[in-house]
């Protein structure tokens, strides 16, 4: 009997590591605004990987967002599409798109969580269920060492950005 329990508890505790394992970290932090209520959070506890800092993009990583962030020396061959046009970047229509850069290389990316697989919502568009305050053409660069955001219903606001780049999709143009 002591066998079988042992046996039901390490399996509940591998199941419950390997669907934690693949969210990405906003879907990680969705789980925890809507489980806990908390008023702030710390993006890098969310995040298994190293990262110097992370670009919050009114929009999708995508054309002159791209050469901006060659012109601030980040690579960014992890967003880039195919080889015919390397310049176009990855999008999600309808979405902001959050970059993490570490040693001034892109080294994840990840669009905020939405409601877009819901078929009853798909007519309303992308209906964020977790999002950034950004206005449009708006970037925000926060600090891995203070990535603490207040959060406010379904919206993180960065408490601390160390670059905030404003209307940027009318001097990308």
């Amino acid at each position: 009997m002591n066998k079988i329990i042992i046996l039901s508890v390490i399996t509940f505790i591998s199941i419950v590591t390997l669907t934690s394992c693949n969210k990405t970290p906003l879907e990680k932090v969705l789980k925890d605004v809507k489980n806990n209520h908390p008023k702030t959070i710390t993006l890098s506890d969310y995040t298994n990987f190293k990262w110097d800092e992370v670009w919050l993009i009114s929009g999708s990583i995508s054309g002159m967002y791209i050469t901006l962030m060659r012109e601030q020396n980040i690579d960014v061959k992890k967003v880039e599409m195919a080889d015919d046009n390397p310049d176009f970047g990855r999008t999600q229509e309808f979405s902001n798109t959050v970059v993490y850069i570490y040693n001034n290389r892109v080294v994840y990316y990840e669009f905020p969580p939405d409601a877009r697989d819901y078929v009853g919502l798909a007519s309303e568009g992308a209906l964020a269920l977790l999002d950034f305050k950004l206005e449009r053409g708006q970037i925000m660069v926060v600090s891995s060492n203070n990535s603490e955001f207040e959060v406010k219903g379904k919206k993180l606001i960065p408490i601390k950005p160390i670059k905030i780049y404003e209307k940027m999709d009318e001097k990308l143009k």
